[in-house]
């Protein structure tokens, strides 16, 4: 993509000089203040100049991740342009690729890469340097680089069908900036093969928490999803809800995060630990702004807003028990609905008034997600109703919870945690084939709600449509969204697979 080659020959310090040295998880993840930068052999001199680069890794996503936000839900049955569109969101959402649209420059990407690789080459340093860093803590500290990397280059393969490998040492970089290029699917068992020696897997002890990092075990598993090795993603999946702090801990979807408390998931969300895994925090009284407020607000740029697929999905839901459904996700708080006027906006990184809107927080792995994602791998396994439970009313909820579940006992569902109904397959639907689409169907549709607007849908969009072999899947749903005289274009277009991915600038 644009920029791609400068970044590769820039090495990208990561070390960043901040007023205070020692900080806890917490809003200061991201409050850094550029100075003049420190040679490497200095710096790196104990577990504290360690915990400061390691904050700094993930700062280049303050700025992409919006950006890939706005680019998954134009490309997708997500998001509809206003009349204040811009060249660069018009192209987007036609479908048109340029490598001068600045929406699509994935350079932050690479740079999380290449700010991993620093820290990495530099651990044996610290190691000599300070004693209380010994072989386990560098080993943790390592699957924790590694893990971010892993993601950053798992978003490339799923935007570009490919990524540039940097390797961990910068000046091994050819000269003529000639790049080596690894498919996709390439990818993912380089990925696999790199994380697995870092897996935790001894449940009993606990493992150390890098806060804002992603979870190791749900990015493998997520790996293995995407090739469709469902045994291993299901055995990742679930031992990465099953990793909150210690063997008791658990992340659940339960009630914490149900009526007015789902906002806290994005404003303040560091702080929502047990949903939030994997967290991009912004501070704009700290020059840190979220840029999604600015595109998506009607008082600001507006520049997009919800479909009328992805709105009509939210107030068709049947609520539970005449308790008023999806009220906490839906309208009124993911979208809303302009007064004295029938536009609709994005609401969700503008939730709570009082709280500038350009602080609102972007988690990139939740809870949620992850459950969704656990499901999905479940129902391919043919644990169909262990899946429905999941989708709607939790483990909970079974007359007899299986033991390895025995854990998953306050789980309330996804739907169930919304307040929707149950949803369950018509009683006549015997095909073994039918009932593994249609549940995956459901979870497909469910996840388009419960995760609008984070940066998802064409991803899911993809992997279904990959799995069975059937553009149309994706084709079909993307193509809804566009009037009449634009749908059998937009149809067309992306029965290709080759235009699902967007074309990097080799």
């Amino acid at each position: 993509m644009k920029n791609i080659s400068k970044y590769m020959i820039i090495r990208y310090v990561s070390v960043i000089l901040i007023s205070c040295l020692t900080f806890s998880c917490s809003e200061d993840f991201f409050n850094q203040q550029a100075g003049n930068q420190i040679e490497p052999k200095v710096h790196y001199q104990s577990t504290i100049d360690l915990e400061i680069s390691m904050n700094g890794i993930l700062s280049p996503l303050q700025e992409v991740w919006p950006k890939l936000i706005l680019v998954d839900g134009l490309r997708s049955d997500l998001m509809d342009i206003t009349s204040n569109y811009n060249a660069d969101i018009h192209n987007l959402y036609n479908q048109k690729y340029e490598a001068s649209n600045p929406f699509l420059d994935l350079s932050g990407l690479y740079k999380v890469i290449i700010n991993a690789n620093e820290v990495l080459i530099n651990l044996n340093q610290v190691t000599k340097a300070d004693p209380n860093f010994d072989e386990f803590y560098q080993k943790q500290t390592r699957g924790a680089l590694i893990c971010i990397r892993s993601w950053a280059y798992f978003q490339l393969i799923r935007l570009n069908g490919e990524a540039a490998y940097i390797p961990d040492n910068m000046v091994a970089l050819p000269a003529d900036l000639n790049q080596t290029f690894i498919p996709k699917e390439a990818m993912i068992d380089t990925l696999i093969n790199q994380l697995k020696p870092y897996i935790h897997t001894d449940q009993s002890t606990g493992e150390m928490y890098f806060g804002y990092y992603p979870n190791s075990k749900a990015l493998l598993g997520e790996l293995y999803l995407e090739k469709n090795d469902y045994a291993n993603a299901v055995y990742y999946l679930k031992m990465s809800m099953e990793s909150y702090g210690n063997e008791t801990g658990i992340y659940k979807v339960d009630r914490t995060f149900q009526k007015e408390a789902w906002m806290n998931i994005f404003v303040g969300g560091v702080s929502s630990s047990t949903e939030n895994i994997g967290v991009i925090t912004y501070n704009a009284t700290d020059n840190q702004k979220n840029q999604l407020a600015t595109w998506m607000l009607p008082t600001d740029e507006y520049l997009v807003k919800p479909s009328s697929v992805i709105y009509s999905r939210f107030v068709s839901q049947t609520p539970l028990k005449g308790s008023g459904g999806d009220q906490f996700r839906g309208v009124g708080v993911s979208i809303d609905t302009l007064e004295n006027a029938n536009e609709t906006y994005i609401k969700k990184y503008s939730l709570l008034d009082g709280i500038d809107g350009y602080s609102i927080d972007i988690p990139f792995m939740r809870c949620g997600d992850i459950h969704l994602l656990l499901a999905e791998a479940l129902n391919r396994m043919g644990e169909h109703n262990l899946a429905l439970f999941l989708l709607n009313r939790g483990i909970a909820s079974l007359a007899e919870r299986p033991e390895d579940y025995i854990k998953w006992a306050t789980n309330a569902g996804i739907r169930g945690r919304a307040y929707l109904s149950v949803i369950r397959l018509p009683e006549d639907m015997t095909d073994p084939k039918v009932i593994t689409e249609t549940i995956e169907d459901y979870i497909i549709e469910e996840r388009s709600m419960e995760l609008a607007f984070e940066g998802y849908r064409m991803f899911d969009l993809m992997r279904i449509a990959e799995r069975r072999t059937n553009p149309d899947y994706l084709a079909n749903r993307v193509a809804a969204k566009y009037p009449d005289n634009m749908r059998e274009q937009v149809r067309n277009f992306l029965l290709n697979e080759s235009n699902w991915f967007i074309p990097t600038n080799k």
